[in-house]
């Protein structure tokens, strides 16, 4: 009786549970987002059948651009490197006049990007990444060669498409939200270098008996915003609860 009495008598000494630190802030992780922007062109047109070869002139022309990318990143220290991948659809489009023509019109149109890049970054603040990447660009364009009046005997309508591969190099700065979400605004440079383009003819009365072949030099910037959600490589550790 006297010990159960003694013990009863004893203050409770038991305090509030003490958990574990939250997990230190990490870029680490796999990614998925959206973005949506504003890309502008531009095209120099070479003929090479002309007599003799001419400058056939330049294009310059924008468009909206948006799509998704997805990727992979990995934190050591401040620095975080890290994959990416992009497909992003376009309306990026141009045109002008064959230079010494008042009716002849040359003409572009950009209907898809894609990129396959590396990238590396630094952490200033836990929360805020600048980061630059590079690697493979890869655009759909289409070409016309248009004449609806009758300056060269006949009007004609001339089309082409092609899938350019090229390079790409940029940079950006992520905010992170959430430990899960994220916006980022970027900008890239893609540049598809030099390639001959045949284009096939058509025309109410057949003008052009046979394709056309230009040579094509083409570069695409574009400023995208967006934003991403991370899936978190390895899980948060469990609150470790004290007990006394």
């Amino acid at each position: 009786m006297m010990g159960a009495a003694f013990a009863a008598d004893l203050p409770n000494i038991k305090g509030p549970p003490v958990y574990a630190p939250p997990p230190v802030w990490s870029w680490t992780g796999c990614h998925v987002g959206a973005n949506l922007g504003y890309g502008w062109q531009r095209n120099h047109t070479y003929d090479p059948t002309s007599v003799p070869p001419a400058d056939a002139g330049t294009d310059t022309g924008g468009g909206i651009v948006g799509g998704g990318q997805l990727g992979c990143d990995y934190q050591v220290g401040s620095l975080v490197l890290g994959i990416q991948g992009s497909f992003d659809g376009a309306g990026v489009k141009g045109s002008h006049l064959y230079p010494g023509s008042s009716t002849e019109i040359l003409g572009f149109n950009t209907s898809w990007l894609a990129t396959e890049t590396g990238r590396i970054g630094y952490a200033v603040l836990p929360q805020v990444l600048l980061y630059f990447k590079g690697g493979l660009a890869e655009a759909r364009i289409g070409y016309t060669d248009v004449d609806p009046t009758l300056s060269n005997s006949s009007p004609y309508w001339g089309s082409a498409s092609a899938t350019r591969i090229g390079w790409t190099i940029g940079g950006g700065v992520e905010y992170a939200l959430t430990p899960n979400w994220s916006i980022f605004v970027e900008y890239d440079y893609m540049d598809f270098g030099s390639h001959n383009t045949t284009l096939a003819y058509t025309s109410p009365i057949p003008a052009a008996a046979t394709p056309y072949t230009y040579n094509e030099t083409h570069n695409l910037q574009t400023i995208l915003a967006g934003v991403n959600y991370k899936f978190d490589m390895f899980a948060p550790p469990a609150p470790v609860v004290a007990k006394y």
